[in-house]
């Protein structure tokens, strides 16, 4: 299965300036872990020591949010998810 994931400027740098990585995965989890994989420099941008994804990076399949919870979602060839840093403050 091919799965493009799209990686915002400032992840960037962690994948030699690529802005789309093509991935194989049955899931969102697996596509993330593909991604480590072909770059893994990244893998400290977007997860915590224990494996758990940052409480400030998300990931959406097409326009739906994935929760940090269900990385179990499945994907289907062809999709695009989409990795970004949600930043809060007031």
């Amino acid at each position: 299965m091919s799965i493009t994931i799209n990686l915002a400027s400032y992840l960037q740098p962690y994948t030699n300036n690529v802005e789309s990585v093509i991935v194989k995965g049955k899931t969102v989890q697996e596509c993330l872990d593909d991604l480590v994989l072909q770059y893994p420099g990244i893998q400290k941008m977007l997860f915590l020591p224990d494996g758990k994804l940052h409480t400030y990076v998300s990931v959406f399949v097409g326009a739906d949010m994935t929760p940090a919870d269900e990385l179990t979602k499945p994907v289907k060839d062809g999709d695009v998810l989409h990795v970004l840093y949600i930043i809060g403050g007031g």
